[in-house]
């Protein structure tokens, strides 16, 4: 039996199917209770849209450990070298050793390696299977140095260092920006909280002509509900780039505060 491997693709399709089956059952079977239908749209919505964004950031987070993880792999090898292994000998000693989710892909390493395929192609092949430039920058630093006749110890110390820096430098930004969060939510809540009293206190109050009377009171809940979950999508995706520094960190963000702010408005807007 073959297993089909899921990507970002595969999984897109799929939920895009499983979301119109939903909406079609919601449409066809549900349109008379307004909170269930809303509910069931939301969750279309968070299948549709969100799933594969989490799948997304799974794959995101799965790179970023692993690059937290490569410089201990770099530091023992040279460790190995520098007790007077070879680097073929290095690398399989240091298979040994556990790096979590990067162990695998030590071991393939060792693997090819053993099979007599070069460092360089292996190493260039674990860069580019990961996907991520800063890998790939580091990869083809090491293959130059190796190529040009460097001292293989040094250099692996020398990336290594670089990159232990590097992620200090990433987490003390996480830490610097982790009162803007804070902010952010707050300030969406404070939103959150407008809306609900504007739909709750303020539109029932208003007096419209006969003719609109039936409809406007409608018209203006449904447009804050879509106001709440377009704020706290780009909310989410804002606080996501502040403490990451990318957009895709923000996904998570974007899905508490939409789902946490369509959720809220539909049981007290």
């Amino acid at each position: 039996m073959k297993i089909i491997k899921l990507n970002f693709k595969r999984v897109s399709l799929l939920t895009t199917l499983i979301g119109l089956v939903i909406i079609y059952f919601n449409f066809t079977y549900v349109p008379s209770s307004s909170q269930v239908f809303s509910l069931i749209n939301l969750a279309a919505g968070v299948i549709v849209l969100g799933v594969p964004l989490i799948y997304r950031y799974s794959q995101y987070s799965k790179i970023k450990t692993i690059e937290s993880l490569f410089p201990r792999f770099l530091r023992d090898i040279t460790e190995n070298i520098n007790a007077g292994m070879t680097l073929p000998q290095a690398i399989r000693t240091s298979t040994n050793n556990e790096y979590g989710i990067l162990t695998p892909y030590v071991k393939e390493m060792n693997a090819k390696i053993s099979w007599g395929i070069s460092f360089e192609r292996v190493l260039s092949d674990f860069g580019k299977k990961m996907g991520s430039d800063s890998l790939n920058r580091t990869v083809q630093t090491i293959i130059e140095a190796h190529r040009s006749g460097g001292t293989m110890n040094t250099v692996l110390e020398g990336v290594a260092d670089s990159l232990k820096e590097l992620e200090k430098i990433k987490k003390e930004r996480s830490s610097s920006v982790y009162g803007q969060m804070i902010n952010g939510y707050l300030i969406y809540i404070v939103f959150l909280g407008v809306m609900i009293g504007l739909s709750t206190f303020l539109i029932p109050t208003f007096r419209f002509e006969e003719s609109a009377a039936a409809d406007l009171p409608k018209v203006f809940p449904e447009l804050f509900r879509s106001l709440i979950v377009i704020q706290g999508f780009f909310a989410g995706m804002a606080v996501g780039k502040m403490a990451e520094g990318t957009l895709l960190a923000g996904v998570k963000h974007s899905l508490v505060l939409a789902t946490f702010g369509y959720t809220a408005f539909l049981f007290f807007g």
